[in-house]
């Protein structure tokens, strides 16, 4: 950390996030949102837990991270701290700033609910509520999330989350015929076992990359020969096996704004996704995807309905597609952040 001796030129940022590497959606808000202000003239450090080299087991990584981002940024000034998920609020109320921002991807302690059970649960959303009466300024990602935050008498922005279209492949690749593919955590708040029970109902044809607590329920189902399981893949061939999908499926029970769902939206790409949360506010059911609940015998119904009928399937993808570029494009939500700074100094 370099200390700010006065104003001089652009404002310093600091951005805070548990991971800044990956194909995760947080790792790709936070490191596009970087690029963009580098491009803008603001000086940019990042502190991730690959910045601090941390290797730490799942389980414990959340509050590894934060506990040491705490103590690395204690010595640093800022003009601005800007801090991803609930994690990054402990050093972001340590970090000596004329601002500290968070912006929370999703409902954190109903995702910790999900994932560890009602007990941490219950601690996470006593702990959030703490953390965040610190803010100079809180963000969410879905409308959702922000009327939650404000009904604690928050000052909550809704900032949603967006896509880079120049970073969008050429390129196709084809897996198998049908192609269904999911890409992103094999967790259950996403919804990585309906996939597996949607398969034991019939569903041919699904293609699954990414990692998480499930990847061995995945990979026995591969085995068996259910699904197609690629693993973790860098983020352009990702890409290409999106772009050469027949159905983009997002399985979630839980879930802010996907990343992957705005991809399939911009690369055309019909869809089915389950009609939770931040979801259900980036596309209408019927007119830019298919919604659902998150059960495996919907799952397999929306997604046969779209391999057999594909002019209502391209109707659906064009509607997402001038969607998605209205509304979560990257040139839009840059200027939206560069406000909220502005405003904050």
């Amino acid at each position: 950390m370099h200390d700010l001796e006065g104003w001089a030129g652009m404002p310093r940022i600091l951005l805070l996030t548990p991971r800044i590497s990956g194909v995760g959606g947080i790792a790709q808000h936070v490191r596009q949102l970087a690029r963009r202000l580098r491009r803008s003239g603001y000086e940019v450090e990042i502190l991730s837990s690959e910045s601090m080299e941390l290797h730490l087991r799942k389980g414990v990584a959340n509050i590894g991270y934060a506990i040491s981002a705490a103590l690395k940024s204690i010595s640093g000034r800022f003009d601005i701290v800007h801090g991803h998920n609930l994690p990054a609020a402990i050093p972001a109320k340590i970090v000596k700033a004329k601002a500290r921002i968070l912006t929370i991807h999703g409902i954190y302690w109903r995702q910790i609910k999900l994932l560890y059970g009602r007990l941490l649960g219950e601690a996470a959303r006593l702990a959030e509520r703490q953390l965040l009466s610190g803010m100079d300024a809180v963000t969410t990602v879905t409308l959702e999330a922000m009327r939650y935050y404000r009904s604690l008498g928050l000052k909550v922005k809704y900032i949603p989350n967006a896509i880079d279209l120049s970073e969008l492949p050429r390129e196709y690749e084809r897996i198998s015929s049908p192609q269904i593919t999911y890409l992103g955590r094999l967790s259950k708040e996403k919804g990585a076992d309906l996939l597996v029970e949607a398969a034991l109902r019939g569903l041919k044809g699904l293609v699954i990359a990414g990692d998480g607590p499930l990847r061995p329920l995945i990979e026995y189902a591969a085995r068996k020969g259910l699904l197609t399981f690629l693993g973790a893949l860098p983020r352009w061939r990702a890409l290409r096996i999106l772009a050469g999908s027949d159905v983009a499926i997002l399985p979630s029970r839980e879930e802010g704004v996907s990343t992957v769902l705005l991809e399939a939206m911009a690369l055309r790409i019909p869809i089915v996704a389950t009609r939770v949360c931040g979801t259900i506010e980036v596309v209408r059911d019927g007119r830019d995807a298919i919604l659902v609940n998150p059960r495996a015998e919907e799952l397999v119904e929306a997604t046969n309905r779209l391999l057999e009928d594909r002019v209502y399937a391209r109707m659906l993808a064009e509607n997402a597609y001038q969607r998605v570029v209205s509304i979560f494009n990257w040139d839009v939500i840059q200027e939206a952040y560069l406000r909220l700074y502005e405003s904050m100094l």
